[in-house]
């Protein structure tokens, strides 16, 4: 079975992946992991996502 896996994200894509999702947890939206108790920082909230995968954001690279 060959599963197609997207290529591993450059330390700028996490970045970037991380900053917007954070801004948009600031700006209300919603959270789609479980957050531990006293955690509020966004920022904190999106690398939780980014652990779990849950971060409804996608890179669209140029093929070559």
């Amino acid at each position: 079975m060959v599963m197609c896996m997207e290529p591993e994200h450059t330390k700028f894509e996490k970045t970037r992946i991380i900053a917007s999702r954070a801004l948009q947890i600031a700006q209300g939206s919603p959270i789609f992991v479980k957050v531990p108790k006293g955690v509020a920082d966004p920022i904190k909230i999106a690398e939780l996502e980014w652990k779990e995968n849950a971060i409804p954001i996608r890179i669209k690279r140029k093929q070559p």
